[in-house]
This record gives C-alpha cells, structure tokens and sequence, in this order.
C-alpha cells in the first residue's frame, strides 16, 4: 500500500506538476504538486475532479482530492463484503472502521449503500429469519440473539420477528422432536432431558418445550 509523504502547501496557490500512471496499478495516478509527490488517487477520481498538469489550486482542493479517493476506497470495501452474502449496517461500519477509514467516511458510504438499496437492515433482518427458520429451525429467542450479535437494533429484530407466534414456534419445536424421537427410546428419562437441552439451545421458550415434549412423551404418574 502506499504511503503518503507529509505535505505542507504553501499560502500561495499551488500547481499539480506531474500526474502520472503507477507502474504496478494502471487505474491508479500518482500526484505531484510543486514537484513532490502528494497522493495517489484512482484514474476516476481524477477525472472526476478533471485534475491536470498545470492547474493551480488552494489546500482545500487537495483535501477534497484525499476525501474523494478515501470514499471510493471505502465504498469498494462495501462492496466486496456484501458481495459474498448480505450484511447488517453494523458489519459493515465495523469493517470499514477495522480498515482505518475515518468515521465521516464510514457515514457517507453506509448512506450511500442505503440510497442504492444495497444496505437495509430491515430486510436483512427478515430474509435472515426466513432463511434461518427453513435451514435450520429456531425460536424467537435464538433468532434474535443472532440479529442482536450482528448489531441489529432492537426495535428492527422485533419487527423481523412479528410474524412468528407461539403457534409457528411450537410447529418448528414438535417436528424437531419428532425427528428426534424416532432415533431414540422415548421412554428413557434422558430422552426428554436431552431433548428439552436441545431445544432450548435453538431458542425455543420452556413452555413451549414442556408442551412439545408433553405430546411426545408424557410423563408417566408414580
């Protein structure tokens, strides 16, 4: 990666005087202003803020010139990681963050991934639900402490969560337990505890599991 040389431009305005391709990088320009090196930027950038030897600018300018160029870093980042599955906005800031990008940076790219529709935490919440309940069923509690650890807000988990009731929960416990039943003895005491351990780890509530295993393997009366 490289390194930026400390650079103090002078008050009066100074001049770009060489933007010049990399040799290991082709889409990236290395910029010199007054003769020094300054800063590489991506080809877009440059064009972008149509840059060119002999144009003369104030510090500001170069300031914008490293904003730029940090935001389309930034905003590339985004996207590789989303590329591989859909992520929460806290995943992504935490990434970005991880990778010293400046907060105000961070700011600008998660509204900008919003803005395309790339980022919706809301939606994230819900398709994780659903994917989650098909693949491998679940209760509330288990699902929301999954969208928690991914820094999803409360409020967005409960909304994701609204659809299931006690009715779905107690569905996805019984046939858990079914399944598990019909590889071992119900009769053996340790059948109903394993099993109560079991659900309980997928996040099902003890009513829920007393009820479950009630069906399957009533306890028998001394």
């Amino acid at each position: 990666m490289e390194k930026r040389r400390k650079y103090r431009l002078n008050d009066a305005m100074s001049e770009i005087t060489a933007i010049e391709t990399q040799a290991k990088r082709g889409d990236r320009k290395s910029i010199f202003v007054d003769g020094q090196f300054v800063v590489g930027a991506h080809q877009d950038v440059v064009a972008a803020l149509n840059l060119a030897v002999g144009q003369r600018f104030e510090a500001d300018h170069l300031e914008k010139i490293i904003h730029k160029e940090s935001a389309r870093k930034a905003f590339e980042a985004a996207l590789r990681l989303i590329g591989y599955r859909d992520r929460a906005e806290a995943e992504v800031r935490k990434r970005l963050r991880g990778n010293d990008f400046p907060e105000n940076i961070v700011d600008e790219v998660i509204d900008r991934l919003y803005r395309m529709g790339l980022l919706d935490d809301a939606k994230f919440s819900r398709d994780w639900v659903k994917s989650r309940t098909a693949s491998k069923p679940m209760g509330r509690m288990r699902l929301a402490w999954e969208l928690r650890t991914k820094g999803v807000e409360p409020a967005v988990v409960e909304q994701a969560l609204e659809n299931i009731d006690a009715g779905d929960e107690r569905t996805l416990a019984l046939a858990l337990a079914r399944n598990r039943a019909d590889k071992s003895d119900v009769c053996d005491r340790s059948f109903r505890d394993k099993t109560a351990s079991f659900l309980r780890r997928r996040g099902f509530g003890w009513g829920i599991i007393a009820n479950v295993l009630d069906e399957i393997c009533p306890l028998k009366e001394d």
